[in-house]
């Protein structure tokens, strides 16, 4: 009997060593294949994809998933020594040597010049969160009269008029608040600032309007006019139109207005930051302001915001007024407000 309790004892001891190395060997697999994989001694890099392709291992899923794992944690480390552009497969060499080079571009740095520029109010960037809001006004006090100023959580704020305002004290051009269409009435604008149900604002060419991989000619289609307000309203979109300054890159204002005004403008770069851009003592013309914003700020889209005497702009912490970068005129009743909350 107590033979028998040894070997039994043997065999659990054997299973059981068995079992850790069946663990530690699983671990170790799942390590290489895993991102930490990437910070190891012997890192894969673009470079190491490169050679096995060449040698002709890497046409299979699991290298080429090596590679994105690569792109995923990219870093300057992880791209290694790049052969010339002879020696890159061509069907690998735009990404290899030009979109990798544009991953790596520091945006950091230039965000903290966008930063620390006088003229930039506040710049938004994709990992900094933020909640834009769009709001109707009415009355000589300015009372809300559509949408919601304040969000939980957020106690910072920038807000400014947004949109131009009618001669009936109402916002001009298309106007949505939440889904909710205010103003139906197109204007000849081609710019639409979309605000989605997260928060996040979106300038968009009305010439070019998609959404979901689908154009819509709103106004020149009525069914496309119809059939993207019902998305409006099933995703709960803000909307509203005005000057546009910069598409794709390209200004897209005319040169040969000469009215001279303090300006505003929001506009989006390449990282997809939303930066407020403030002219202050400077006038210029629209056309003007696009090339600032383009040649000084990157901006791949622009648009115009209300100025002159709707030209209403504040920051607010805690509820408290901090700021006041400009007053609205004597008797004037502003019509909207886009509201920036953010931490």
């Amino acid at each position: 009997m107590y033979q028998i309790l040894n070997v039994f004892k043997y065999f659990v001891a054997l299973l059981l060593v068995g079992i850790l190395i069946g663990l530690i060997s699983l671990a170790v697999v799942s390590y290489r294949d895993s991102d930490a994989f990437l910070t190891f001694r012997n890192a894969y890099t673009v470079e190491t994809f490169l050679t096995r392709l060449r040698n002709g291992d890497a046409s299979n899923p699991k290298e080429h998933g090596r590679l994105y794992k690569v792109v995923q944690a990219l870093r300057p480390e992880l791209v290694g020594k790049l052969p010339k552009d002879e020696d890159i497969p061509y069907d690998y060499r735009y990404f290899s040597k030009e979109v990798v080079a544009n991953f790596l571009q520091d945006s950091s740095a230039s965000l903290k010049v966008l930063k620390e520029d006088p003229n930039i109010l506040q710049v938004f960037a994709p990992e900094e969160k933020y909640i834009a809001k769009l709001l109707l006004l009415s009355g000589a006090n300015d009372a809300i009269a559509r949408g919601e100023r304040t969000v939980n959580g957020y106690a910072k704020r920038l807000e400014m008029t947004g949109t131009y305002t009618s001669a009936f004290d109402y916002p001009t051009g298309l106007f949505v608040i939440d889904g909710d269409v205010l103003n139906p009435a197109l204007q000849t604008w081609d710019g639409l600032v979309i605000i989605d149900a997260s928060g996040t604002l979106h300038i968009k060419d009305i010439r070019r309007l998609e959404y979901n991989f689908t154009e819509y000619d709103i106004d020149h289609s009525r069914q496309d006019y119809l059939n993207f307000l019902n998305i409006a309203k099933r995703a709960k979109l803000s909307i509203f139109q005005t000057h546009l300054l910069i598409t794709g890159g390209a200004i897209d204002t005319s040169p040969t207005s000469d009215r001279r005004f303090r300006r505003r403008a929001i506009f989006q770069d390449q990282q997809h930051r939303v930066s407020v851009y403030d002219s202050f003592e400077e006038q210029p013309t629209l056309y003007e302001l696009a090339e600032t914003l383009k040649n000084n700020y990157g901006a791949t889209e622009a648009v115009n915001l209300d100025m002159g005497p709707y030209g209403y702009c504040a920051r607010y912490e805690n509820g408290i007024r901090t700021k006041l970068y400009f007053a609205k005129g004597q008797g004037i009743r502003l019509s909207n407000i886009l509201i920036f909350n953010y931490r």
